[in-house]
């Protein structure tokens, strides 16, 4: 579980420092499983947190679950 996590996290910082070509040889070093799980991965994080900014959208860019913004 720990592998998988950091090989989340090696792919998430790649991508997130816009290092395209070393993210396309890191992925290109994976499972055809691995590739399956990181692409889900991927989906529901991007879905979640479209979702967290939604609602903070909604609560006034406050955090709902913060309890200075008055929300639930």
């Amino acid at each position: 579980m720990a592998s998988r996590s950091l090989a989340f996290q090696n792919a998430m910082s790649m991508a997130r420092d816009g290092d395209l070509q070393r993210l396309a040889v890191y992925l290109e070093a994976m499972t055809p499983d691995q590739l399956v799980e990181m692409a889900g991965t991927a989906r529901l994080l991007n879905i979640e947190a479209g979702q967290a900014l939604a609602r903070r959208a909604h609560y006034g860019c406050a955090s709902p679950a913060d309890p200075a913004s008055g929300g639930p």
